[in-house]
């Protein structure tokens, strides 16, 4: 293990950020996903922000994205693809305002996905269709979410201004940025739509030319439409410069002339930018030749400020971008929650050594007649402890006696010492406030339990239903190893914190069958998460076991590790268990071995924990 506490570490995370979403999170297997309900995140002790990312990532989105709305996308996989880029930076905007804590690992995750893949060789060889998505993508994400993209981010809005010209990539870019503004994942399919709308196609070169053949027909029928009276000569501009005439102006219509005002008026009417075709030379005489003209030589076109770039594949982008294939987008990325979780699921598989269970629900695997007996037998075991606990336990209790200078009761044993100089004779009776306490119990159920089960789960119940009305105690319970339908290994649990044993019962929880190992580790990370989760100043943790683990190096490490986060962990023996094999694992520890003998070996152990 890396660390040597519970703090901060992967499972405490995904309960508190599952605590606060209401969204489920569970962290098991090698396969990092979420299925629009709950979120899964392999466990691992390294890269923990990208893991953090991960989670609160795909929490927003089970929160926040309509998934209805991308089954509108699916024939179009370039407008999916889009829509799944732009949600993907509105969804973890939400997150940051609703949970700002999480701001910090969200930004990890995009510069982790973003921008240590990139290389700048890669831009050069995109396909004109991946430098529009890529764009996008790393450049939305730079102008609204992270700074720290600015190498990429930059390189593909160079790339997009060559393809498309300065004006159109602008607004493309000024429409993304709107995702900022979106309500709804709805509203996100709107902008990408209209960036879709905004990509060249022949249709709109056609329009082009069909609106100039109308315009052209038109006035030719106006012309035609004019009196017969009307002076010959009259140029098509004629009314233009009547009406200038009318105001003053004497404005000639010239081709290519040499005045220094006529050529400032012409350049006047032509693009800001520098590179302009006709530029004015030193003298201020306009060089040969109209922009309209040209000399077939000059500045690059896609340098021109408002000018479509001259890259071929640029002409067809929206019939593209409509008719992609998934094969054509190959190597794209789309969603920076998928690409984390590609991440995650390959560290996980290559590590492949430390694990922790999740916990699941009720145990399918149990027996009713069983239940009603181990029930039963903890019920006649819990009347004596459970008096002992009710006056140990009580929220206010006489705790210690001081000794003071003044007061109205004298200590007589300390009159003596009066010649001596000491004036603390009189007695003072404090009361001091319990402090509240959570307290876990974790079962094993492991096939070398089986011929102890009885007395284990009899103590167990015991226990819990001595403290079920102490004041300012919780309870909890779970149970492994617990193999579900899907071949997992989990936690079961019996009981929660937040459940009265009663209900618990009624849910079938005890009755518990042996099956499997004793992955004691594995097993104590939810148990401990749950305990330091829950309400109470101090946890206590027992572990109902025979002391044999599977690995007593690595248990015995998490025990350690459970310590130093603050959980006090003490060794309840049954079946095999004597003290000898208890000590290897636990420092607090008692060899119960029968629930005959539970009164007073546990007695002394709640005694010690809760009073001491």
């Amino acid at each position: 293990m890396n660390n040597n506490s519970l703090i901060g570490s992967l499972p405490i995370y995904a309960q508190h950020l599952s605590e606060q979403t209401g969204v489920k999170v569970v962290v098991e297997g090698t396969t990092a996903y979420t299925d629009g309900q709950k979120v899964v995140v392999p466990f691992n002790l390294d890269d923990l922000p990208l893991s953090f990312g991960f989670i609160a990532h795909e929490c927003s989105h089970v929160r926040n994205t309509d998934m209805d709305v991308f089954k509108l996308t699916l024939k179009t996989p370039f407008r999916k693809r889009l829509l799944n880029a732009l949600e993907d930076i509105r969804i973890e905007r939400m997150s940051m305002d609703q949970y700002p804590g999480t701001e910090e690992d969200i930004r990890y995750l995009n510069r982790k996905v973003l921008l240590e893949p990139f290389r700048p060789e890669q831009v050069e060889s995109c396909p004109p269709l991946h430098v529009v998505h890529n764009a996008i993508l790393i450049g939305t994400y730079w102008k609204v979410q992270e700074p720290q993209l600015e190498v990429p981010a930059k390189a593909y809005l160079k790339a997009l201004e060559a393809l498309l010209g300065a004006d159109l990539a602008d607004q493309i870019m000024l429409t993304a940025c709107d995702v900022l503004k979106c309500n709804s994942t709805k509203d996100v399919l709107g902008l990408v739509d209209a960036i879709i709308a905004m990509l060249p196609s022949p249709e709109d070169q056609q329009q082009d030319q069909d609106d100039d053949s109308d315009s052209d027909t038109q006035q030719g029928q106006d012309e035609q439409s004019q009196p017969d009276d009307q002076p010959q000569g009259r140029s098509q501009g004629g009314d233009d410069q009547e009406q200038q005439s009318e105001q003053g102006g004497d404005t000639k219509a010239t081709e290519g002339g040499d005045s220094e005002e006529e050529g400032d008026t012409e350049s006047e009417q032509k693009s800001s930018s520098g590179d302009e075709q006709g530029e004015v030379n030193e003298k201020g005489d306009q060089q040969d030749g109209s922009a309209e003209q040209g000399d077939g030589e000059g500045n690059d076109p896609s340098d021109k400020q408002g000018e479509p770039g001259n890259n071929d594949g640029a002409s067809d982008l929206r019939e593209q971008a409509m008719n992609a294939t998934e094969a054509d987008l190959e190597g794209l990325v789309s969603e920076v929650g998928d690409a984390a979780a590609a991440m995650l699921g390959n560290k996980a598989k290559r590590q492949g050594v430390e694990r922790a269970f999740s916990l699941g629900g009720r145990s399918a695997l149990r027996g009713e007649d069983a239940s009603q007996r181990r029930i039963r037998a903890g019920i006649e075991q819990s009347s004596g402890l459970r008096q002992c606990l009710n006056g140990l336990l009580q929220a206010q209790v006489d705790c210690r006696v001081r000794l003071k200078r003044s007061g109205r009761r004298i200590d007589t044993t300390r009159i003596a010492m009066l010649p001596a100089g000491e004036t603390r004779v009189f007695r003072s009776k404090a009361r001091a406030e319990r402090h509240s306490a959570a307290i876990q119990f974790l079962l094993d159920k492991s096939g070398s339990m089986r011929e102890a089960m009885n007395e284990a789960e009899a103590a167990l119940y015991a226990v819990l239903h001595s403290l079920e009305n102490i004041p300012k105690v919780t309870t909890g319970a779970m149970s492994f190893p617990d193999r579900g339908h899907d071949g997992v290994e989990r936690c079961a649990l019996i009981k929660s914190h937040r459940e009265r044993l009663i209900s618990a019962v009624q849910q079938r929880a005890f009755g518990a069958e042996v099956q499997g190992c004793t992955p004691l580790a594995e097993a104590l990370w939810p148990a401990a998460t749950d305990l330091i989760i829950a309400k109470g100043e101090r946890k206590i943790l027992f572990v109902i076991t025979d002391g044999e683990p599977d690995n007593a190096h690595s248990a015995k490490e998490m025990i350690t590790r459970c310590v130093n986060s603050g959980i006090e962990v003490i060794g309840l023996g049954f079946g095999g268990a004597n003290e000898h094999v208890l000590s290897r694992l636990f420092t607090h520890y008692r060899a119960i071995g029968t629930v005959a003998n539970l009164k007073n070996a546990l007695f002394e152990l709640v005694r010690e924990s809760l009073v001491a």
